[in-house]
């Protein structure tokens, strides 16, 4: 006689919660009473909670990716004035790093790597260029 079993039943649905929580079989099957072989019977190929465990997993994931957005789009502004703070950094490399990051945000990452000749084909290093820029007075 085939009985029809009720995979929305409390003891199944808490052994995929605890699966999807990263439990081990044999966690899941202390916590439910019930032998490791059964539980690894359930989500095997073919087994009684693959599908449900699959459908509750992709949709754990899409709720879980929608939060983690909604968390980075809260954080843009405070991470772009970060980046615009760190260009006044006292050292150069900090100050560098933030800058080029802000560049390749907004105008994409070179593609290929130029010569550089230095400030308008003067010849002067970047260390020099920074010392000028360093002693020029502010505008205005």
């Amino acid at each position: 006689m085939n009985k029809k079993v009720d995979i929305k039943c409390t003891k199944y649905q808490e052994a995929i919660r605890l699966k999807y929580n990263g439990e081990s079989y044999p966690v899941i099957a202390r916590k439910l009473k019930t032998p490791v072989s059964t539980v690894e019977k359930w989500f095997a190929f073919g087994g009684l909670l693959k599908e449900e465990y699959e459908t509750y997993r992709d949709g754990q994931n899409e709720i879980r990716k929608s939060q983690a957005e909604w968390i980075l789009h809260k954080s843009v502004e405070t991470a772009s004035s970060m980046l615009v703070a760190l260009m006044g950094s006292p050292d150069d490399g900090v100050k560098f790093r933030a800058c080029k990051e802000i560049l390749d945000r907004e105008l994409g990452s070179p593609k290929e790597t130029i010569e550089h000749k230095g400030l308008y084909g003067t010849g002067l290093s970047y260390e020099q260029i920074l010392r000028k820029a360093r002693e020029r007075p502010p505008d205005g």
